[in-house]
């Protein structure tokens, strides 16, 4: 039976592909689950205009991506927090610490796409990426000092 997989399925394929799968495993599973629906004419139809809203977003997506990267080329955001003579934090910076510094600078960082390989414990430049799966930038941030005085 032919079926549209309406999401990622393991071992069977991606979103909004049609895929041959045996009757009984698409009629018990795949369908009462919503994972897939029969592949009619209409079906169809309506995935393909599913699919094409989709790779708009990407696409929206992807600009917003790297248009933050070039205004943190220039202009580093800029994250203050408590540290020892050291150089070293007291709390790590996190998604929401970037998100946060950079509304301030007036950036809006979509905070799921922030990916930090390793945690940032230091006072200093550091790079974090940015992606949405198809594109991937890494933004600046520069974390300093709090003077706490």
């Amino acid at each position: 039976m032919k079926v549209i997989l309406l999401r990622d399925v393991a071992k069977i394929g991606k979103k909004f592909s049609v895929v041959e799968v045996p009757d009984g495993f698409a009629q018990n599973k795949l369908i009462p689950r919503r994972d897939a629906e029969p592949a009619t004419p209409a079906g169809l139809r309506r995935i393909l205009e599913k699919q094409k809203g989709t790779d708009r977003t990407k696409e929206g997506e992807a600009e917003v991506i790297v248009n933050l990267h070039e205004a943190s080329v220039a202009l580093p955001i800029k994250i203050e927090l408590e540290a020892n003579e050291q150089g070293h934090l007291f709390k790590s910076v996190h998604k929401n610490d970037i998100v946060a510094a950079a509304k301030v600078q007036g950036l809006l960082v979509p905070e799921q796409f922030l990916k930090i390989a390793d945690p940032i414990k230091t006072v200093g430049k550091h790079e974090v990426a940015l992606s949405n799966g198809t594109v991937t930038k890494n933004i600046f941030i520069e974390v300093v000092a709090k003077n706490s005085k």
